[in-house]
């Protein structure tokens, strides 16, 4: 799936083999920008990871812990709401 953050456009995947909960690259070219998600968590704890990277493509000047206790706080509220992902 091609997304939009930051102001740049991304290839978001859902990767089964992936042994992290997700992961991105940026070699500053649109085609080589990925974000992974990996499937084997937990559907909370998935809609937690995809937040966690997209704030890093969005905003990469925030330091590790602001992206963490930020996606933490959206991905809770936004499972309080409802919130699951389509398959």
């Amino acid at each position: 799936m091609r997304v939009r953050l930051g102001g740049k456009y991304w290839t978001l995947r859902f990767s089964p083999n992936l042994r992290d909960y997700g992961d991105m690259t940026d070699p500053g070219k649109a085609k080589g920008r990925l974000i992974r998600i990996g499937t084997w968590q937990g559907e909370q704890d998935t809609l937690d990871s995809i937040i966690h990277e997209a704030l890093h493509a969005a905003r990469p000047e925030l330091e590790e812990r602001a992206v963490h206790v930020t996606a933490n706080d959206l991905s809770r509220l936004l499972w309080a709401l409802g919130y699951r992902r389509k398959q």
